[in-house]
C-alpha cells in the first residue's frame, strides 16, 4: 500500500468490498446486543439492527462495555479487571504545514529527538498534573524525508510531539484550554528551532491536537494512544486477550494484545480475526478457552472494585462543553444592519455556548419548505459574549438567506454545529500587522477578529480594505467608525464599485494598485482575504502580483459561486442540464443540475450528507463517486487517497453525467 495512513484505512475498506463486504461511513455503532452471554447483533446510529452472532470491536473495552454493550451484561470478574489499571498516556502534538522543504532546514532524519535537559522523566511526571512547564525535550518528524510525497511539491510537514495526560486538560475552562493550547505549543516551536533554526519563520499552517483532540476522535479514556498505562505487569502477552468476556465478541486495539503502535494494532486484528475463526469452525466459543480466560483475570483482577458508572462522566461533561456534535440556539434579537442586511442575535436554548476563536464560523440548519439544509455563517460577536452573533446578507436567488431575513422572529430556534475554521489570528506563526480585504458581507470575520483584538488591547496593527458595490451596502459603518476613532491601531478604508451620486471616497476594484496605493509596503504584513468568488480571484492575482508570499494570505473558504460558469475549467454544459443520480445504498434516484451543487440536489431530495463547511474544505460530506463525472473548482482540493478512491466533496461537486454514489 503505498501513501498516508489513509490510504491504509481506504485499502482496508477496498478489501472487504471487494469480498462481499460493507463499509458504512458516517454511521457508526450505537449499541451491541448481546442475550443470554452471547452476542445478537449491533444497532447502527440510524437505528439500523444488524443481526450477527459475532462483532469485532476496535473501541476499547471500557467503552464497549459501559455504552455499547451496558454493564448489567457484562461480567462482574471483567469490570473489575478493568477498573485494575488506568488508561495510558495521550500526546501533544503540533502539525505544522511548511512553504518549504523539510530538507532546507537541515532535516536530515524521519524521527528527531530534540533535548535540553537531563531530566525528562520529570516533564513526564509534570505532564501528568500540569500543563504550564517547559519542556525539556519533544519528538520531531519530518514526513517528507521518507516520503517525499507527503506534501505538494516545495512544501514540507513537520509534527512536534510530547507525551502528555488528559488530567490537567480536563481542569481547563474553555478560554484557559485554548490559550494552553497556544502556549505550549509556542514552547515546542522554539525548541524544535534548536535543531531546525528558521522553521518559523516557514510556517503556512498550524494545528495543535491535546489529549482531548484524542478523546474527540478516538472515544479512548485519557486519549490514550496506549491502551492501558505500561507498566510490568501490563506488557507484552499480559495485556488483555483480544476474546472479550461474551461469547462472539472480540476486540482489535491497543488496550489488547499485543498492546498500542500501528503495527501492533495490525496483529491485534490478525490475533482477534483467528480466535473468530476458530470459534466460526467449532460453531461455538470453546469453554475451556472462556473459563481459562475467566480464571486469569479474575486473578489479575484481585483487590480490584468493578469500574463506576460515571467513570466518562467527567470527561463526557468537558468534550460536550468544548466540541459539541450540534448546538440548539435560540434568537434573542434581530438587528438591521442596512436594507440589505441583518445580525441575529443567538442564545444557547440548553447551557453554555462553546468558545470560539474571533473568525470561525457556525453551520446553521434550518427546515424550509420540508427541505432540511445548512449554511456555514461566520460568527460576527467577540468570543467573550454570552451570545453567537451571525449577519446574514439577502443573496439571490437566496434559498436560506430570504428566509432568515424574511420569517425568523425572536425566539425562533435552530441547531447549528460548534464553531469550526482556521480563519482566525495567530500570533504564534502570523505577523502583528495585518491587512484585511473584505467583500460586502465577507467584513462578518473581521469585526469579530477586530472586536476580540480591541477588547483584549493586543498589540496588533490592522488596516481594513473594505469593498462594497454601494455605500449603503457599508456593514457595521457606525461601529468601524467609533472603533478607529478609539484605536489608532485600527484603520478603514471603503472601496465603492459603484458609486452612487455624491460618494467622494475611493471607487473602483481592490487591485494590485488599488491595495498597494493603500497599504504601501507589503513587507512583514499578513492579509486575509473572505469576500465573494471573484472578489476572491482579483485579490489574490494582485497579492502575488505585489510579490506576498503564500504563505502571508490566508483566505477565507467561500461557498458555491453565484454563476459556476465563470470558474476556470468550466467545460461549458447549459447549468439547466439535468442528470440522473443514484445512490447504491438506499437505492433512491434523483435529478440534478449542472449548475447546482450535488449537496443541494440531494438535500431537496431527502437525502441528508453531513455538512459544515459546505465550501469543499472540511471533507465532511466526503461521498464515494462509483460511476460518472463531476466538476470541482480548482480551489477544492482533496486527499491524494480521496482522488485515487474517487471520493468526492458533494458541496462542491457539479455533475457532468449521470452518476452513482455512495452515501
Amino acid at each position: 500500500v503505498k501513501g498516508t495512513s489513509q490510504a491504509m484505512s481506504q485499502a482496508f475498506v477496498d478489501t472487504i468490498e471487494e469480498n462481499g463486504g460493507h463499509v458504512w461511513l458516517n454511521n457508526g455503532a450505537q449499541r451491541i446486543r448481546v442475550s443470554n452471554g452471547k452476542i445478537r447483533g449491533v444497532v447502527a446510529e440510524d437505528g439500523t439492527e444488524i443481526a450477527c452472532q459475532r462483532v469485532i470491536c476496535n473501541a476499547n473495552p471500557l467503552t464497549t462495555s459501559l455504552n455499547l454493550i451496558g454493564r448489567e451484561n457484562v461480567p462482574d470478574w471483567y469490570l473489575k479487571r478493568l477498573g485494575k489499571w488506568t488508561a495510558g498516556g495521550s500526546t501533544f502534538n503540533v502539525y505544522l504545514g511548511l512553504d518549504c522543504t523539510c530538507q532546507s532546514l537541515g532535516f536530515k532524519n524521519h524521527e528527531n529527538f530534540v533535548s535540553i535537559g537531563p531530566d525528562l522523566d520529570r516533564q513526564h511526571e509534570s505532564m501528568r498534573h500540569d500543563i504550564s512547564f517547559e519542556p525539556y525535550g519533544a519528538a520531531v518528524t519530518a514526513y517528507n524525508v521518507a516520503d517525499p510525497d507527503f506534501s505538494p511539491p516545495g512544501t514540507g510537514v513537520v509534527v512536534l510531539c510530547v507525551i502528555a495526560y488528559a488530567k490537567p486538560w480536563l481542569k481547563l475552562s474553555p478560554v484557559e484550554y485554548a490559550e494552553a493550547k497556544s502556549k505550549l505549543a509556542d514552547k515546542l516551536i522554539t525548541l524544535a528551532e534548536r535543531i531546525a533554526p528558521g522553521l518559523r519563520d516557514h510556517i503556512e499552517v498550524m494545528e495543535t491536537a491535546t489529549p482531548l483532540t484524542n478523546i474527540r476522535y478516538t472515544g479512548n479514556p485519557g486519549g490514550s494512544i496506549i491502551g492501558f498505562d505500561e507498566n510490568f505487569q501490563g506488557a507484552g502477552n499480559a495485556h488483555l486477550p483480544n476474546r472479550g468476556p461474551i461469547e462472539g465478541l472480540y476486540f482489535a486495539n491497543a488496550w489488547v494484545n499485543i498492546g498500542g503502535g500501528f503495527e501492533t494494532c495490525i496483529v491485534s486484528g490478525y490475533l482477534a480475526a483467528n480466535d473468530a475463526m476458530k470459534d466460526m469452525e467449532q460453531g461455538k466459543a470453546d469453554v475451556a478457552v472462556m473459563e481459562k480466560m475467566k480464571s486469569q483475570l479474575s486473578k489479575e483482577a484481585e483487590g480490584a472494585t468493578e469500574i463506576k458508572d460515571d467513570f466518562f462522566a467527567q470527561t463526557s461533561k468537558t468534550m460536550a462543553r468544548l466540541h459539541p456534535s450540534r448546538i440548539t440556539l435560540k434568537v434573542k434579537e434581530i438587528i438591521e444592519e442596512t436594507p440589505s442586511t441583518k445580525t441575529l442575535r443567538m442564545v444557547s436554548a440548553d447551557g453554555a455556548l462553546p468558545y470560539f476563536r474571533a473568525g470561525q464560523y457556525i453551520n446553521l440548519f434550518v427546515n424550509i419548505g420540508g427541505v432540511l439544509t445548512s449554511r456555514p455563517y461566520s460568527i460576527s460577536s467577540a468570543p467573550d459574549k454570552p451570545y453567537y452573533e451571525i449577519t446574514v446578507r439577502r443573496m439571490e436567488p437566496g434559498f436560506v438567506s430570504h428566509y432568515l431575513l424574511d420569517k425568523v422572529k425572536p425566539g425562533d430556534t435552530f441547531e447549528s454545529t460548534g464553531p469550526n475554521g482556521g480563519f482566525y489570528y495567530e500570533p504564534i506563526i502570523d505577523s502583528s500587522n495585518l491587512v484585511f480585504l473584505a467583500g460586502g458581507s465577507g467584513v462578518t470575520p473581521f469585526i469579530s477578529i477586530i472586536r476580540d483584538i480591541t477588547q483584549k488591547k493586543q498589540p496588533v496593527s490592522i488596516h481594513l480594505l473594505y469593498g462594497s458595490r454601494s455605500y449603503q451596502d457599508i456593514i457595521f459603518e457606525d461601529e468601524l467608525k467609533k472603533l478607529t476613532a478609539k484605536h489608532k491601531n485600527i484603520k478603514v478604508d471603503y472601496i465603492i464599485s459603484e458609486p452612487l451620486k455624491g460618494w467622494s471616497g475611493l471607487c473602483g476594484l481592490m487591485d494590485a494598485k488599488m491595495i498597494s496605493s493603500l497599504v504601501k509596503s507589503v513587507k512583514g504584513k499578513k492579509f486575509f482575504l473572505c469576500g465573494p468568488a471573484q472578489m476572491h480571484f482579483l485579490c489574490e492575482d494582485a497579492l502575488t502580483k505585489l510579490g506576498v508570499a503564500p504563505r502571508n494570505i490566508k483566505r477565507e473558504a467561500y461557498g458555491p459561486p453565484a454563476d459556476i460558469t465563470l470558474e476556470p475549467g468550466w467545460p461549458g454544459l447549459p447549468t439547466s442540464k439535468e442528470f440522473k443520480i443514484t445512490e447504491e445504498r438506499s437505492g433512491r434516484t434523483l435529478k440534478a443540475k449542472a449548475g447546482e451543487p450535488l449537496m443541494i440536489s440531494l438535500e431537496r431530495a431527502g437525502l441528508v450528507v453531513p455538512a459544515v463547511c459546505r465550501s469543499g474544505e472540511c471533507t465532511a460530506c466526503r461521498t464515494r463517486l462509483l460511476k460518472g463525472k463531476v466538476f470541482a473548482p480548482a480551489r477544492v482540493h482533496r486527499r491524494w487517497v480521496d482522488e485515487q478512491s474517487n471520493y468526492i466533496h458533494p458541496c462542491m461537486s457539479y455533475p457532468l453525467k449521470d452518476l452513482h454514489i455512495r452515501l
